[in-house]
């Protein structure tokens, strides 16, 4: 299945089609890819989601930097 993988940091966005296994998570899809899952937001088709949820064909994965400031 594919899916279309947006990662949206502070410098620049960068979108790609992925295919991938049927039952891949996004923590799975997160680790792939080499992000930590800890300094992240992703949504899933506009919708904040968590790493525990399966892709599904055609979704669109988001994937924003955590920023934190004081």
């Amino acid at each position: 299945m594919n899916i279309t993988f947006v990662r949206d940091d502070l410098d620049k966005e960068e979108e790609k089609e992925i295919e991938v296994d049927q039952g891949l998570t996004v923590d799975q899809l997160l680790d792939d890819e080499g992000i930590e899952r800890q300094e992240v937001l992703v949504s899933r088709n506009g919708t904040i989601i968590s790493g525990r949820h399966e892709l599904e064909d055609g979704d669109r994965i988001r994937v924003f930097d955590v920023i934190a400031g004081g």
